[in-house]
Order: C-alpha cells, then sequence, then structure tokens
C-alpha cells in the first residue's frame, strides 16, 4: 500500500495505522475485467447548450400486457387492452389536472391583487408579507408555489419570484447568492447589463451575495418587485430565516421586497418560531388554501363518480385508498397514483376489460368477442346471478336462458344490452349520491362526503331503509318552506331537477302570499309522552291548527319526499344485483395493499429464509423436501446465496453472536461435504465480509463496545 504524503510525514517517519484503511476487492469468477476505455475531455464554447442524454419514451404501440385466458386470447385482444387502458387514464389524468389548476384559484388571485398593491408606505414602512396557509398536505406545496412564481412573474409581470426552500438555504451567503442570481437572471436582457449590477460605487467588482447587485437591478427596473417565496417556513432554520428578514428590512427602501411565507401548520407556531423583533418588521395578510379534503372530494367526484368515467372503484379499494389518504398520505398526488395503479390492474389482469372499449360500438364488440371471452362472461358471478334470477321469475323463457349458456351468436347480441345496464347504473348511482350529499347538506345532520358513502352503498350498507336514509327522508318531511326552497334549488342542477322544478314553482307562490310555511308533520313535542297514541293526537291537532297555504304546502312537500323515496329506491343498492358489474367496478384490495402499504420487514426475512421465492431457481429451491438434519430442521444448503446463508445461520445464536464462530460455521455450509467442490478460504472470507456487511446494511446486526469479537442480534424473526 502506498504511503500517503502529508506534512507530518516530513517531521516524524513513523507510521500511522489509523491514518489508512485496508479494503477487500472481491472480483467473481468469470467477470470481465477489462480496463474501460478513457473518455477524451473536450472543451467547448461555455456558453453552449449541454447536451442531454437521449432518452427513448415508451411508446403506447409497444403492448406490455400478458396474453391472458389461458394463452388463447388474440394479440388484437391484448393490444386493445393496453391502447384502452393509456386513453382512459389519458382522459382521466387531463381532467383531474384542470381541477387542480382551478383549485387554487381564489388564493391565487388575492395573492396576486396583494403583490400588485404592495407598497412598504402602506404597511408602516415594514415588509409586506403574505402569509399563505397551505396545509398539512407537504407534496401539494412545490405545485402550489409553482402556481404563483407563474402567475406573478409570467402573467402579472410584476417582478422575479423566487422560492426557497430549507434545502437551497443551508448557510446566509448561499441563500443570497442563490437569491440574486435568481432575481437578475429572471429577464433575458440581463448579459447587456451584467457589468452594471456587479460593479460599486467605486468602480470595485461586488461580492456574488452582495444585496448591492439586487438594488442596481432595481435601479434599472423601478416598476419591478423583488418577491421571495418561502415555500416550507417550518423546516427552515430559525436564525437564518431570521437574518434574511433582518436584511431585507435594512434594504426595503432600496429593494422593493414582498414576502410569501408558505405555513404548513398555524400562524401560532410561526409566531413562536422567530424573535418578536423579526415579526415586528413584517406586516400583511393572511390567504387561506383550501382544505385537502375538499380538494378530494372534487378529485374523486370527478375520478370515481364523474359522468365521463367509465371504470370505478369497488367497495374495498374505495376504502382502503380512502383510509390511507385521510390517516396517511393527505396527498393527491399519492391519491391519483393509487386511482392510475387501479385502472392499470384492472386492464392487466382481466381480459373482459376490452368491452369498456365498445360501448358505444356494439358491432366492433361482436367482431371482437372470441368464444374464449364468451366462456369467461358465462364464469362471472353476477352473470350467473342474472341467469338464476331470470329462472325464479313469474315468466320464465327457458329457451331464452338456455341460448345464453350454450349459443355464443345469441349471447354475444345479448352482452351489449347488458353492458348498458350496468353503465347506466353506474351513472344513476353517482348522480343519486350527489343529490343524497346535497340533501344532508340542507339539512342539521352532519355533511358526509360521497366518497364516504359509496363504498357504504357498494357494500349494501347503505340503501333506502338504512337510518342514515330514513332519518334523512323524515327531516326532509318537517323542513319549513324556506329550508325546503333551499334545498329544491340546490337540487336544480341535478338528475331531479326536473321533476323538482313544476314543484319548485307552486311553492314559490305560495310563499309570496305566506312568508313561511310549515308542514303538518313539523310537530313540536311539548311533553315527556312518546305513545304512538299521543303521536296521532298531537299530529290531528296540529293539522286542525294549519291554514290553506299551509296545507297545499304539505301536499306538495309530499310530492318532494316521494320523489326523493323513488330516487333513492331506485338507486341506491350494491352493484352486485347488476350483471357484468365486474367489469366496470375494480375491487381487488390485495395488489393496492402489497403495493401502497407493504410490509417491508416480512418481505425482507421471506426472501433471505426462501430465496428461490424470488430468484425463481431450482438450486435454492427445496429439493426431495428438504434435506433435514438429525434434529429435523432443515439444513443450510450451499447453493444458497451468501447473504441468505448467513441469515439464517446467524438465526440460530442468541443476542451477541461470537464473529469467528459464525465464521467457521459459514466456510463449513461453503465447504460443503465434498472439499474438492467447496470455496476457496480468500473467496469465501470475501463473502462473509460482504454477507456481514450487507445485514448490517439491512438493520439486523451491529457491532458491540462490550465485546469486539462479537455481533449483536438487533431483529428476530417473526418480532
Amino acid at each position: 500500500m502506498a504511503r500517503a504524503c502529508t506534512p507530518e510525514s516530513d517531521d516524524n517517519d513513523d507510521y500511522d495505522v489509523q491514518e489508512h484503511q485496508g479494503c477487500y476487492v472481491f472480483i467473481p469468477a468469470g467477470a470481465d475485467t477489462a480496463r474501460p476505455t478513457k473518455r477524451r475531455r473536450t472543451s467547448g464554447d461555455k456558453n453552449a447548450t449541454p447536451t442531454k442524454p437521449t432518452q427513448t419514451p415508451a411508446k403506447v404501440d409497444e403492448c406490455l400486457f400478458p396474453v391472458l385466458l389461458n394463452g388463447k386470447e388474440p394479440l388484437e385482444a391484448v393490444q386493445i387492452r393496453w391502447e384502452t387502458y393509456h386513453q382512459l387514464w389519458a382522459d382521466q389524468e387531463a381532467r383531474t389536472n384542470a381541477i387542480l389548476d382551478s383549485f387554487n384559484q381564489q388564493t391565487l388571485n388575492d395573492v396576486s391583487e396583494f403583490v400588485k398593491n404592495a407598497d412598504p408606505e402602506k404597511y408602516d414602512n415594514k415588509i409586506p408579507t403574505a402569509l399563505v396557509l397551505t396545509g398539512p398536505n407537504i407534496a401539494s406545496h412545490q405545485p402550489l408555489f409553482e402556481q404563483f412564481k407563474m402567475r406573478i412573474c409570467d402573467d402579472d409581470q410584476a417582478g422575479p419570484v423566487v422560492v426557497l426552500t430549507s434545502k437551497d438555504a443551508l448557510n446566509l451567503k448561499g441563500t443570497l447568492k442563490k437569491l440574486i442570481k435568481d432575481a437578475t437572471e429572471s429577464d433575458e436582457g440581463r448579459d447587456d447589463e451584467e457589468d452594471e449590477l456587479i460593479v460599486g460605487k467605486r468602480g470595485s467588482k461586488l461580492l456574488n451575495y452582495d444585496l448591492q447587485i439586487l438594488q442596481n437591478w432595481c435601479v434599472l427596473h423601478p416598476e419591478k418587485k423583488v418577491v421571495i417565496a418561502v415555500q416550507d417556513t417550518e423546516a427552515f432554520d430559525n436564525h437564518l430565516l431570521s437574518d434574511l428578514i433582518s436584511l431585507f428590512s435594512a434594504y426595503l427602501g432600496r429593494i422593493p421586497f414582498v414576502l410569501l411565507m408558505g405555513i404548513a401548520t398555524s400562524l401560532e407556531i410561526f409566531h413562536e418560531k422567530l424573535p418578536k423583533a423579526v415579526i415586528r418588521m413584517m406586516q400583511g395578510e393572511k390567504f387561506d388554501v383550501e382544505r385537502a379534503d375538499e380538494l378530494l372530494a372534487l378529485v374523486f367526484n370527478d375520478a370515481v363518480l364523474g359522468p365521463k368515467s367509465i371504470l370505478r372503484l369497488g367497495p374495498s379499494v374505495s376504502d382502503i385508498i380512502i383510509e390511507r389518504q385521510k390517516n396517511h398520505t393527505q396527498s393527491i398526488q399519492t391519491f391519483m397514483s393509487a386511482l392510475k395503479y387501479a385502472y392499470m390492474s384492472h386492464f392487466y389482469a382481466n381480459p373482459l376489460s376490452i368491452l369498456l372499449a365498445f360501448l358505444d360500438d356494439p358491432a366492433g364488440l361482436k367482431k371482437m368477442l372470441t368464444p374464449q371471452h364468451l366462456d369467461a362472461i358465462r364464469t362471472l358471478p353476477s352473470f350467473r346471478k342474472h341467469v338464476e334470477a331470470a329462472l325464479e321469475a313469474e315468466t320464465v323463457n327457458t329457451s331464452e336462458i338456455r341460448a345464453l349458456l350454450t349459443n355464443n351468436a345469441h349471447l354475444t347480441a345479448f352482452v351489449p344490452a347488458l353492458l348498458t345496464e350496468c353503465h347506466e347504473y353506474a351513472k344513476q348511482l353517482s348522480s343519486t349520491l350527489e343529490v343524497l350529499e346535497l340533501t344532508r347538506g340542507c339539512t342539521s345532520a352532519a355533511k358526509i362526503p360521497r366518497y364516504e358513502l359509496l363504498p357504504r352503498v357498494l357494500s349494501g350498507d347503505l340503501h333506502v331503509e338504512s337510518p342514515l336514509v330514513r332519518e334523512l327522508l323524515l327531516s326532509v318531511k318537517k323542513m319549513n318552506s324556506n329550508s325546503l326552497l333551499l334545498l329544491l334549488s340546490s337540487l336544480s342542477s341535478t338528475s331531479l331537477g326536473d321533476t323538482l322544478s313544476p314543484l319548485t314553482s307552486s311553492i314559490s307562490e305560495l310563499v309570496s302570499e305566506t312568508p313561511v310555511l310549515t308542514s303538518e308533520f313539523d310537530v313540536a313535542t311539548s311533553s315527556l309522552r312518546s305513545t304512538a297514541v299521543s303521536k296521532k293526537i298531537q299530529i290531528s291537532a296540529h293539522k286542525s291548527g294549519l291554514t290553506k297555504n299551509d296545507a297545499e304546502y304539505s301536499e306538495l312537500l309530499k310530492k318532494v319526499h316521494e320523489a326523493l323515496t323513488e330516487c333513492f329506491t331506485e338507486s341506491l343498492r350494491p352493484p352486485t344485483e347488476v350483471a357484468l358489474h365486474e367489469i366496470f367496478f375494480y375491487n381487488l384490495p390485495a395488489p393496492h395493499k402489497d403495493v401502497f402499504a407493504p410490509c417491508h420487514r416480512g418481505t425482507v426475512e421471506g426472501a433471505l429464509t426462501k430465496p428461490a421465492d424470488w430468484l425463481g431457481c431450482n438450486c435454492c429451491g427445496d429439493d426431495a423436501d428438504e434435506e433435514e438434519d438429525e434434529g429435523g430442521e432443515a439444513s443450510v444448503k450451499a447453493s444458497l446465496p451468501p447473504t441468505s446463508i448467513l441469515y439464517q445461520l446467524f438465526l440460530e445464536g442468541g443476542q451477541l453472536v461470537n464473529a469467528f464462530d459464525l465464521w467457521m460455521a459459514f466456510k463449513g455450509v461453503l465447504e460443503g461435504e465434498d472439499e474438492e467442490e467447496g470455496v476457496e478460504e480468500e473467496a469465501a472470507q470475501a463473502l462473509f465480509f460482504r454477507s456481514v456487511a450487507e445485514l448490517r446494511w439491512m438493520g439486523f446486526l451491529k457491532g458491540t463496545k462490550k465485546r469486539v469479537d462479537h455481533l449483536q442480534k438487533l431483529a428476530w424473526k417473526g418480532l
């Protein structure tokens, strides 16, 4: 090993072992040890645009889906599944992006107006500051501040916007460098005026972190403001943020600073973060960004319940995604990833998903369906239930049922009608959930969003006889005229709008004569008696005291109640009652649990214990039902990967394992019974060192100071 040349080596010739470390390089047999050719270093124009490596994007035409139906699925059908998946998801992604762009529109307008009117004189010569309460959804902060930057800098052209994050602000000097660079490079004419910016009053060149450079830029652009947007205020260093604000306050008369402070927690925590002297340097307004629950409701209503949605989520998958969204991630990007995975899984594993591509093309569907597709349709539980219901009907057409089960041509002609029926059921269910949500919003009941109502309906827990719906209908029957008109106004844009429109006109005419009308069912209980007889007496007494307009209003209210009851009765039913619902509703929770909520430790332990499940090789498999030793336990085979061998030997020890004993056991396994086929000792030692390092990196063991020749166990299998 070459000796390092250090200043100490000239005066002292003693060799210090601690200044040098040994390194073992293990080169597997058969590896290519040829040294790569050294690339020539070329120097070009510093202003030349660097060439980026070309990345070939995945083409939609390159189908990556497998052939299903036991290898009998036509290649054309596989290609249709692939293209339909991409087409449906592209349409859904475009609609979701439009929602995300318009979601913060009101906040963007308010902040933009604040920046336009920001003037230190209006704020007592303090820094104009916009406190933006962004909420706990960290993943949405970056897109939000990018929208701020695009709106203020590009659309309004109010001045440069410099977005600062905690990872960019390690120290004051580096932060000022980034701030000055981003602010002065925002316009295209910087090259012509660069010399003017970096020269001080005495002609000396300014340092690149001197705010005098930014001041010179502001002299050349007097109409511009310098907007500093702090994206993650909580992650910033307290002292660094205080120093920045103090500098901005000192230069406020020469540089028109405007601050945008992103706050994920609350104003109280923000005030506790900074000294009071620094807080007194700022003055501004507070802007609330809409809550994550509201954004989730908008995206969910469009992606899962929208009229343009074709593929929808089943009860189990909906529960998993919504529960994880509310309790763990609170990120719309994560929700969209889960939704995209549901799309991909459905078209990847379901050969009947091609039917979704022919909803408006029955002729094309008849050409595409093969006998294997028809047999798969006949095995669907919903189709079997449809046939059984037809057999139990009052008028049984046995020839029709027999044709569905035996005649492929008849079933092919019958499938488009079943698809249309299921698609109409899904759209009707979505509109009914909207009616249910709006109706609850007009009563005193707590508001329940549609993404919580949908799993209840799909699982059969929410129907017209359920307590939630019965209490809602009872509340409607007790509404006065003002509350009912408010309800009818909110339902005017729903599927019941045409039905309720004549009733709305009639009630409005009655209200013009009498301002407030009461229902005959709105009986105030003045006693503690709750028997059926007492209630009938109270209703009779209440009816006798009603006016003519109240009686007419009660009749109109009954019609509204009947319309809502009919709507809930027809639509609030589970999809299991509809044929071919498996094609429109994706309800396989296992893939989502494995992908979005994986069990890392169990997976790692399983891979180390049974590597054949992951490697797919015969050498690591269980030959002859696993060779067993005298104790009845499976022996460790030399054909296993070295890390797997060491892990299984490591499990046999206690909390402290002697490293030499572990090495001898590891060496004995590699050598095997036949010493000629064993591994050389040097190679075995290199494999041992590498396996120990990998187990240490995965957190299974570590060194201990109590016994330097021992390894301490940090994890036990199954615990």
